[in-house]
């Protein structure tokens, strides 16, 4: 089974980025050689710090960040499609702070649709309530992250709780028994490979679990990642404040770095 979906990174990039430098001081210097050989084949944005830079992007081919729409039962308020201009103002965030190429046109994948599934590579995934899957749509997750794609799990929280995060847990780990999801180390450089994050993910509201992943095995990348504390919430700017606000949209551009560099 091909393991990449189209326009994926290469594991090739990360090999030769990693004998030269750091992947932090890669991004920060720009790493314009072989990011230009990358662009030539529309498979990686280039990645500068500047936004003046970030101007100049060579338009070979864009990260795109689709909502992922899946079936909820629960009946809670905020739904798998709860404030899209959270999505809006990441998009936006990630043109002007880094020179990642990302469309702004705001884009929705079904589950249910696997076709159309493997035409984004990255989602994001958002609730506030319980859920289950239909039996298809968590066959076609599965192959979606064996295939090498990723998923950003953020709970909304409902009054407080963690119900979206426990439900992703537990329906990971049945779909990979041994394998289960576990909390991601501080150290891990999903929190360090743009902004630093030496405490792990920010916590906005809800139960403090720190992010959970699915480690694949052998390799050690991460499948997915499930984050407790409403980062989304964080992204649209109206609850928590300019620092926490901030604080969740950095650690959003991180997961993404670390999704393209993976």
């Amino acid at each position: 089974m091909n393991r990449h979906f189209p326009n994926q990174p290469l594991d090739l990039f990360l090999t030769a980025a990693h004998q030269k430098m750091s992947r932090r001081d890669f991004f920060r210097r720009g790493g314009k050689g072989l990011l230009a050989a990358i662009l030539a084949g529309g498979l990686l944005p280039r990645l500068l710090t500047s936004s003046a830079n970030a101007a100049q992007a060579v338009k070979t081919g864009q990260f795109i960040f689709p909502r992922l729409q899946f079936t909820v039962y629960d009946e809670t308020t905020d739904l798998w499609n709860i404030s899209p201009i959270g999505d809006v103002n990441l998009r936006a965030k990630l043109q002007e702070l880094t020179n990642i190429n990302v469309s702004q046109e705001p884009k929705v994948v079904h589950l249910g649709d696997f076709d159309e599934m493997c035409r984004y590579p990255f989602v994001f995934m958002t609730s506030e309530g319980s859920f289950k899957l239909p039996e298809q749509e968590e066959k076609n997750l599965r192959e979606f992250l064996e295939r090498g794609g990723f998923v950003h799990a953020d709970d909304c929280v409902y009054r407080g709780e963690d119900r979206f995060f426990k439900c992703y847990i537990e329906m990971i780990n049945r779909l990979f028994p041994g394998n289960p999801m576990r909390k991601i180390p501080y150290d891990h450089e999903i929190f360090h490979c743009y902004y630093d994050f030496p405490n792990g993910a920010p916590h906005l509201q809800g139960v403090p679990h720190g992010a959970y992943g699915l480690f694949e095995p052998g390799t050690g990348r991460l499948m997915t990642v499930v984050t407790p504390g409403d980062l989304h919430c964080g992204w649209v700017c109206r609850f928590f404040g300019p620092e926490k606000d901030r604080q969740a949209i950095e650690m959003g551009i991180n997961i993404i770095i670390y999704f393209l560099t993976h």
